[in-house]
């Protein structure tokens, strides 16, 4: 192929229009006629001819960039050179992050992003520098060597495993058609026009377009768990070959790909310019799974005449899934490799780092700064006093130095000082802190989170599941908690309960949560069953069950309810073709419970094809035998989040009429309803109370309407339909408008109603959240009134709760009737929500001054106003004033953007969901949880956590993030306490030795204090620490609040450990120096400590001091807590008898040190013992002083705990709160008292007046000391404690044996 066939072959490939010219294989775009064509390929022909200058290309590329097409073309081809100008992607993927040549250079760049191991290579580049460092190079750069190996080990680890697991799939065999019959071939060797046969269980290799299978139909069943989560089966169908074709035959594949046969490159050249092959036309490469716009144009001899295809999303077969339940498909490759759709959703999840993380590193930034601060310091003093009082000393001969100590070059001087005391100061700044920091979170996600017994889900087998261990510590710390409703309050497992047909409401069960309404109130409700009738199906009504329904007078209305259930959907039927046996394949829950109450009602849905569906229906009249019905499938007009319905045109094949049938939310169907009292319209009014009715249950409502078409009027939208299904921009816009035009003048068939029950223990968990201080907002796609009732089922609202509902239902109404305009919709509606919202904050600053409960609801509609520039800081102030929030009828973006706007306030966020629609909000929240269930694991893939169960929330916050934020925060502290304490007794004697440089401790001990001397109990305390026991985690929520507003690493709690790591420095300092060592004898001989010896008593000091000083603060002791803290002190003594009798060349300045000299000394013995209870003292002081005068809520409950277990029993064995309990024993649980009281709690550290055993608190911290009624309110605040209130009768079933359902009275611990 020549250069100019390739252009001409490019230029072509970059040209669509929707008109087929038959004389070219390619399509040209509208806006170009022939000639600016020629035009364009005359000077691209100059071009091959004459080198372009910069400016030309650079111009070139601006214009390429502008004319972008909309749509990539490519011919069906055997031959890889066909396609090969095109240059698209191959089907070799790469997940790794390294390669052999990056790994080292890309790996060393990850790892020195840190400011402290870049910080280390400065200090252990100047290290090397004999005249400037005080210490020896090796102590520096091997244990940086040793920090940076151990994390670029693991980052090497785990992208070995990427690279097997790439190798392995682009290795994977598969059948490519090469002209004359399949071949074997591997994944990485399929190119862009390829024609592929996967066979029965084999995933896809890339995105293919589905041209036929093994069955009849043309229609496969794929598995798409690899994408989605989802494990339903999805029926996919063949694209529409043309001339009947149903069987894909080798013959048939050489004319499709007619140029396989030719050796000829050139010929293949000519056949693809002159327009002979078959063509491929789709959109660019994107991310979107449910989407597809493309054509096939198909051309002789593959068929009599050309001929363009549609392609739509259902003939498409994406790489990732899986063939199932047939035996072999053909399929033509459209995207390879990084093309894939697959692939481009491969994006890593969005990066987040914990709210403590971000503040570590401030602290190091500090820190640099106080060493920078200490070091120029140094430099100054040094420079001084050489200048200044060296010649005073003779014997130091200053004036002969070289240029480190030059008394006549000051500044030089000056500059050598700062640069050895950076170097010396260096251990200011904790290497060790990143990786032991990492170990924990690991072990805290993957052992503690992961293997928690009591977040196993058993019915689903689903464990815990940290995703990520990042933001262990921020679980801790959440403020507000972002909920959907369906499938993660609810069971998304839908169960049809209600109806509605001619204005006669059916269905005489009563919901769960009209159950627990009537309880709350007081009545007495009655008895429901906790089982279904059937899966899915739960409805009780004589009138229409077992044929009833035939002695109705309503039974036509009623035959053509059943009808549209049993026509209008999409599910697939599988197994015994029986209605005892058969089983369903649905994409929603919704559908299956339609499905399957179309067959309870004698409407049995039993076959399907590619453009059938069968139904077994039953006859009007009792003495008709049942009849098998064919509907013809003409038109399927999908469901999506805009359109809000969907609808199917259908032709019955025992009448020939054609009908519409449509199902969708109330309010999009009456919009369409024809014009007058026709048949079911008559019945509108009753049919849209029953409608509320149903939502005020909290169960889910959809209308049902139908219209017959006649066979013109079909014909005339059906080629709009088919040139709006092969549109190549905006395809969905267009069908969308398409539908509008047959989706109108309905008539109502009737209304269903199905039931969502609340999960087990949800009620409970939110009691917990809001006790805990954390704010609750639930955001559903739900009418206002059935999320209000859930609402108030799952104890997010209260009846002693003021609420405030916010809405413009009125200026809904006015625009649906034509009264106001758009554009007056917006302007009156910005307005009456502005002043709802005002209003809002009026009866909020009246519930924050008596102390009481608000709640919040707002519905969709009113929340776009609300989210508007003008009103998203009023609305969000008001938001965050109260405990409860519930936004209904709201989008997906909608949830993104309420979850955003939460975040940017400040406060940490949580959002939780199970379905696609909650990705947004989950990766947009600070912490994102997945539920596991019946909407695929499309929410799972995109979280931080995952859980099968709503109730783990309580344990995951409660629990365990409050642990880790207690174990990461106190560990972060410590590191950088002992790091200074340490740190400034280097700095205190430089000074003393006139900032020369000169070090007081052994190299070698030096390195080793972060890595062997204090870091062991550290990690130990950052593992297993608990400050009270799990079970009083859970039974005192109030205790949440101490984590959350990051009491133990504020300004304030970093402050006091670096004043006590100042007094730590100077009390050893000037104790070891002035009064241990002060100049007379030590020795019984008369000797006189040495520098070294003074060095190892003062470094001996430090190690006890800082290890004994973390076992004070130490809550929860195990063997593992001694073994770490007493083998620190053996280790210490070990290090430096092999020290004493090491060679001198290694040992250096230890040399017969310790054993020679400072140990057979009795001032050592007694003197370090001595510093270290001085050092350790005004901490013993404090926090004596304040447990007993201003104890905590977590100290109050200590002294509880010690008083179940005995005086000064401590713990033999380590129990985590992976086993539920602390102490590895089990107490017997005293009497406590039942009684309640008001007195509130106040929100600082001092609990020492609250009862926190007897008392059963509201759920935010304070009650009202009387009743108050606050303007707005439908009731008046709470007078009776909360923990007394009913909850659902199901929830019984979730605590553990021997848990009382209501929250535990408590009993005052005895001070």
């Amino acid at each position: 192929m020549s250069s100019g066939d390739v252009e001409k072959a490019r230029d072509k490939t970059t040209q669509t229009t929707t008109d087929v010219d038959p004389a070219n294989a390619l399509e040209s775009r509208p806006s170009v006629s022939s000639s600016s064509s020629n035009s364009k390929l005359q000077k691209r022909n100059k071009s091959l001819t004459k080198s372009p200058s910069v400016l030309e290309r650079a111009t070139s590329m601006f214009k390429k960039e502008q004319e972008k097409p909309i749509s990539r073309v490519f011919s069906i081809s055997s031959d890889r050179e066909t396609n090969a100008p095109l240059k698209f992607k191959s089907n070799s993927i790469s997940t790794s992050k390294y390669n052999v040549v990056t790994f080292l250079p890309k790996g060393l760049y990850e790892q020195f992003r840190r400011v402290a191991n870049l910080y280390f290579l400065s200090v252990a580049t100047i290290s090397c520098f004999e005249s400037i460092s005080p210490i020896k190079p090796y102590t520096m750069w091997v244990p940086l060597t040793f920090i940076i190996t151990l994390s670029m080990t693991k980052e090497a680890v785990e992208d070995y495993k990427r690279h097997k697991q790439d190798n392995e799939q682009n290795r994977t065999p598969i059948e490519r058609f090469n002209g004359e019959c399949m071949e074997n071939k591997e994944w990485r060797d399929l190119v862009c026009g390829d024609v592929v046969r996967v066979v029965r269980d084999a995933f896809f290799p890339c995105d293919l377009i589905m041209i036929g299978s093994s069955n009849e139909e043309r229609t496969c069943y794929v598995e798409t768990k690899n994408l989605d989560g989802e494990t339903n089966l999805k029926l996919k169908r063949s694209a529409d070959m043309g001339d009947g074709i149903k069987v894909i035959s080798n013959a048939k594949l050489a004319n499709l790909c007619r140029n396989s046969q030719r050796d000829d490159v050139m010929a293949n050249a000519e056949d693809h310019l002159s327009g002979n092959l078959c063509t491929v036309e789709c959109e660019h490469p994107n991310n979107s799974l449910y989407t597809f716009s493309g054509n096939l144009e198909l051309k002789p001899p593959f068929v009599s005449e050309k001929k363009k295809i549609a392609v739509t999303p259902t003939n498409v077969l994406l790489r990732g899934s899986q063939l199932r339940n047939t035996e072999y498909v053909y399929g033509i490759v459209i995207y390879t490799g990084h093309d894939s759709k697959v692939m481009m959703n491969a994006s890593e999840t969005p990066s987040k780092r914990s709210h403590v993380e971000k503040q570590m590193d401030y602290v190091v930034l500090g820190m640099l700064i106080l060493l920078l601060s200490m070091s120029t310091i140094s430099a100054i003093y040094c420079s001084w006093w050489v200048k200044n009082e060296s010649p005073k000393h003779w014997y130091l001969d200053t004036a002969n130095s070289d240029e480190p100590f030059d008394v006549n070059k000051t500044d030089i001087v000056g500059v050598f000082a700062f640069f050895t005391s950076y170097v010396l100061y260096g251990y200011l700044i904790p290497i060790s802190l990143y990786v032991s920091l990492e170990f924990v979170k690991v072990f805290q996600a993957m052992v503690l989170l992961n293997r928690d017994r009591k977040m196993y889900h058993e019915e689903t087998d689903t464990p815990m599941s940290a995703r990520t261990s990042n933001l262990n510590e921020e679980l801790g710390m959440v403020h507000t908690v972002l909920s959907d409703k369906t499938g993660t309050l609810t069971c998304n497992a839908m169960e049809f309960f209600k109806l509605s047909v001619n204005g006669v409401s059916y269905g005489e069960g009563i919901t769960e949560i009209e159950h627990a309404l009537i309880k709350r109130q007081g009545g007495n409700p009655p008895a429901r069953s906790s089982k279904a009738i059937e899966p899915s199906f739960n409805f009780i009504d004589s009138r229409l069950t077992d044929g009833q329904w035939r002695t109705s007078p309503d039974r036509e209305q009623l035959r053509s309810f059943f009808r549209i259930l049993a026509v209008c959907q999409t599910v697939i039927p599988e197994g015994e073709r029986t209605p005892e046996q058969v089983v369903y394949q649905a994409e929603s829950p919704d559908e299956l419970a339609f499905v399957v109450a179309a067959k309870r009602f004698g409407f049995f849905f039993n076959n399907r094809t590619s453009t059938t569906v069968e139904v077994l229906e039953q006859s009007v009249n009792k003495s008709e035998k049942d009849s098998v019905r064919t509907y013809e499938v003409l038109n399927l007009l999908e469901f999506n989040s805009t359109r809000k319905r969907m609808s199917v045109v259908v032709r019955s094949k025992d009448d020939n009429k054609i009908i519409l049938m449509t199902k969708g939310a109330d309010s999009v169907i009456y919009e369409r309803l024809a014009v007058g009292n026709k048949g079911g319209n008559a019945a509108k009014e009753s049919t849209q109370q029953h409608i509320d009715d149903y939502a005020a249950c909290g169960l889910r409502t959809l209308c049902l309407a139908q219209r017959e078409i006649s066979s013109s009027e079909y014909e005339a939208w059906n080629k709009k339909f088919i040139k709006a299904s092969q549109a190549m921009k905006k395809r969905d816009e267009e069908l969308d408008a398409v539908a509008e035009l047959i989706e109108k003048d309905l008539e109502l068939v009737g209304a269903t109603a199905i039931e969502d029950k609340l999960q087990m223990g949800v009620p409970r968990c939110i009691e917990q959240l809001m006790r805990a201080g954390i704010a609750v907002w639930v955001l559903t796609g739900d009418k206002q009134d059935t999320a209000i009732n859930i609402g108030s089922a799952c104890s997010l609202i209260t009846p002693q709760m003021s609420l405030k509902v916010i809405n413009v239902e009125e200026l809904v109404k006015l625009e649906s009737e034509g009264e106001i305009s758009k554009e007056e919709m917006k302007t009156q509606g910005l307005e009456a929500v502005s002043k709802q919202i005002d209003d809002g904050l009026e009866i909020a600053k009246q519930c924050a001054e008596v102390d009481a409960e608000m709640g919040l609801v707002i519905d969709g509609r009113s929340l776009s106003f609300a989210l508007s520039a003008e009103l998203k800081d009023n609305f969000l102030k008001l938001g965050t004033s109260c405990a409860a929030v519930i936004c209904c009828r709201v989008s997906p973006l909608q949830k993104a953007l309420v979850t955003k706007l939460v975040k940017d306030s400040g406060k940490i966020t949580l959002a939780i969901g199970d379905g696609a629609n909650d990705v947004g909000m989950i990766q947009a929240a600070h912490i994102g949880v997945g539920i596991s269930g019946q909407e695929g694991m499309q929410a799972v893939m995109a979280s931080d956590f995952a859980f099968a169960q709503f109730r783990f929330l309580e344990r995951l916050l409660l629990l365990h993030g409050r642990y880790s934020y207690k174990r990461i925060a106190r560990m972060v502290c410590y590191f950088f306490y002992k790091n200074l304490a340490f740190g400034l007794t280097i700095f205190i004697y430089n000074l003393h030795a006139a900032a020369s440089g000169q070090v007081i401790y052994n190299d070698w001990l030096m390195s080793s204090f972060n890595i062997f001397f204090v870091c062991y109990p550290v990690i130990i305390l950052g593992l297993f620490d608990q400050d009270v026991r799990p079970d009083s985690s859970l039974k005192h929520p109030e205790l949440y609040s101490e984590t959350q507003w990051n009491k133990n690493f504020n300004k304030k709690s970093q402050a006091v450990w670096a004043l006590n790591a100042i007094w730590v420095a100077i009390v050893t300092y000037w104790s070891i120096m002035k009064a241990v060592h002060s100049g007379e004898a030590d020795h019984e001989d008369g000797h006189v400590f040495g520098l070294w010896e003074v060095g190892t008593t003062m470094y001996t000091s430090l190690v006890f001091t800082l290890n004994l000083q973390i076992g004070l603060f130490i809550n929860y002791w195990t063997w593992i807590h001694h073994l770490t803290i007493w083998g620190s002190f053996a280790l210490w003594w070990i290090l430096n008898v092999v020290l004493s009798h090491t060679d001198v060349y290694y040992s250096t300045y230890s040399y017969k040190i310790f054993t020679e000299s400072t140990v057979l000394t009795p001032k050592y013995w007694l003197g370090f013992w001595a510093v270290t209870f001085l050092c350790l003292l005004p901490y013993i002081i404090v926090s004596s002083l304040k447990r007993l005068f201003k104890p905590s809520l977590y100290e109050l409950i200590q002294n509880e705990e010690s008083l179940e277990r005995g005086a000064c029993k401590q713990c033999l064995g380590v129990t985590t709160e992976v086993d539920g309990g602390a102490g590895g024993q089990k107490f017997k649980k005293r009497a406590t008292s039942s009684k309640s009281h008001d007195d509130s709690m106040t929100s600082n550290d001092s609990y020492s007046d609250v009862s926190v055993v007897g008392t059963t608190t509201p759920r935010r911290q304070g009650t009202l000391r009387k009743n108050i009624s606050i303007p707005g309110s439908a009731t008046s605040q709470r007078t009776t404690p909360l923990g007394s209130m009913e909850i659902l009768p199901d929830v019984s079933a979730f605590p553990q044996p021997g848990t009382p359902t209501r929250l535990p009275p408590r009993t005052p611990p005895k001070q």
